[in-house]
């Protein structure tokens, strides 16, 4: 993870997309945002985009062009997000951060906990490891939502453990995921969401042509 110092009058960099002159300002809560241009010519190239890896492209070139016009506004580490670019090419246009890992020497098992995010959906991976070999035991998904940070972010908070189980929990500490880890320790991923409004958003009959629709 990079640690970018900046002069303090911002810590976040945002890119976004209008259709009058480009330019850069800082707005609330110190977030640098660098307007581009962006014309109905360029949205009808875009649409014309069949390739997946093509429109992942154009994607990143946006950005890029934000950086640079931000570049003139303040002191932006080009180079830096230009790895990072890079770094996410080589990942499958894949982003992947640790969020918990725990060793539970009761079950012999150590735990990781990352987020997945793409273009198509996100999802909390657990990877299940003997604590003896660091094999892996089982791996899988124990959440997967829409790729919006709106319905992630305050959700997976928190990792408790508490009478044999692993508990994911929100912000406010309220149940979300459950998963028994007899069962983790036979390899075994059962992960069950016991929140009634979190279920509304994993994949059902009622919001599979929604996730589909993210895809082309």
């Amino acid at each position: 993870m990079y640690k970018i110092p900046t002069d303090g009058t911002y810590n976040e960099l945002s890119v976004c997309l209008t259709k009058s002159k480009e330019h850069c300002l800082i707005v609330s809560e110190k977030c640098l945002l660098a307007k581009i241009t962006f014309s109905d010519e360029n949205l009808k190239s875009y649409l014309t985009m069949t390739n997946e890896q093509q429109r992942f492209e154009y994607y990143l070139s946006l950005l890029e062009r934000g950086y640079n016009l931000a570049s003139k506004f303040k002191g932006i580490p080009i180079d830096v997000l230009d790895n990072l670019h890079n770094e996410f090419r080589l990942n499958g246009y894949k982003n992947e951060w640790l969020f918990k890992k725990k060793i539970i020497k009761t079950f012999d098992i150590k735990i990781v906990l990352m987020h997945e995010l793409t273009s198509y959906d996100y999802k909390l991976m657990l990877f299940v490891y003997d604590i003896g070999t660091n094999k892996v035991i089982c791996k899988g998904c124990i959440y997967q939502t829409f790729p919006d940070s709106i319905l992630f972010d305050k959700n997976v908070r928190h990792l408790v453990i508490e009478d044999g189980k692993l508990i994911i929990t929100d912000f406010l500490d309220h149940p979300q995921f459950v998963c028994e880890l007899s069962d983790l320790s036979k390899g075994i991923i059962n992960s069950v969401c016991v929140d009634a409004n979190t279920r509304k958003y994993l994949p059902n009959d009622k919001n599979r042509e929604k996730f589909e629709r993210l895809k082309w």
